[in-house]
Formats: structure tokens, C-alpha cells, sequence
């Protein structure tokens, strides 16, 4: 079990910490944040929390911030993880990227494709052979039908569906 280091003590990385707290995976769960007393450093200190007994995810709501971090700490050699909510249903024909979240009660089907620094939020369905490029957050309950590619950065806002192809 490693340490894991949340970037960000916001309301999304609160949100991360009770899913790693639920997975039982961690020996502790602190946050790096520079405008939270929760904190245990600023995000200048992270590389002296950089071990091999540490891991990282960056919680962060921020498409283009949370993917820059993700890409920072990937150049630091890093280990980003993604998580997984146990209630979320993932094909194993997915590809999954690093520093990606399902969140509960998600659907990512068959074939499809999500890079790295995605969000998908609880009740979000990605059907089957699309493409989710980097740093997308697919808000609540938003439905992605088969067959599309979603441009990176680009927030799906809850509810709304992309039509197929």
C-alpha cells in the first residue's frame, strides 16, 4: 500500500479522497494545496514528497490546469493513478488513461478509448468505440452515444447527450 498525495483540497478533491478512502488501497491519503489548511504542503513542496511509497491524482475540476499538472508530474517520474468506483461499470476492452476518475454509477462500454486527466462523473454513460481525449470531464448523467470523439479540455455539462457519430 503508498501514500497517496491529492493535488488540490477542493470540492472535487474531496470527493477523490473518499473514493481512495472507500477502496481501502492507501496507508494515507493527505492533500497538496496551496490555499488549504487540510494541506500538508503547497503544491512547490511536491517533490519532496516524491518516493517510491507515494502516488499521486490530481483533483482538480479545472480541465487544462488538472491535465498540466498530470503532465508535470509524469515529467517527475511520478506514479499518477486513476481510480475506479466499484459500482462503475468499465468494459475490459477499454483503454483507460493515467490520472483518470470513474466515478460512481458510471458506464464506460466497449472499445472506447479515455485518456489521460478524464473525469467521469457519476451516472455519465460513454457507450461503446468513442474516443474521450485527454483532459475531458463528462458532467452527471451526460450520455455519450457510440461512435464519437470528444475534443480535449472539453466539459460535457450534466444531462446533455452527444448524439451518435
Amino acid at each position: 500500500m503508498k501514500n497517496l498525495y491529492i493535488l488540490g483540497a477542493g470540492g472535487f478533491g474531496h470527493v477523490i479522497k473518499d473514493m481512495a478512502e472507500q477502496s481501502g488501497k492507501f496507508t494515507k491519503i493527505c492533500f497538496l494545496d496551496d490555499n488549504s489548511d487540510e494541506a500538508v504542503g503547497k503544491l512547490c513542496d511536491l517533490p519532496k514528497f516524491i518516493d517510491s511509497d507515494s502516488c499521486f491524482f490530481v483533483g482538480l475540476g479545472n480541465n487544462s490546469v488538472r491535465l498540466e499538472l498530470i503532465n508535470k508530474l509524469i515529467c517527475l517520474n511520478c506514479e499518477v493513478i486513476t481510480l475506479v468506483h466499484p459500482s462503475s461499470y468499465v468494459s475490459p476492452t477499454v483503454k483507460l488513461g493515467v490520472g483518470c476518475c470513474v466515478l460512481p454509477m458510471a458506464i464506460v462500454n466497449t472499445d472506447s478509448v479515455i485518456k489521460d486527466g478524464c473525469i467521469i462523473n457519476c451516472g455519465a454513460v460513454v457507450d461503446h468505440n468513442c474516443i474521450v481525449n485527454e483532459g475531458v470531464h463528462i458532467c452527471m448523467n451526460a450520455v455519450i452515444k457510440a461512435n464519437n470523439e470528444i475534443a480535449s479540455l472539453t466539459k460535457v455539462e450534466a444531462c446533455c447527450v452527444v448524439e451518435r457519430g
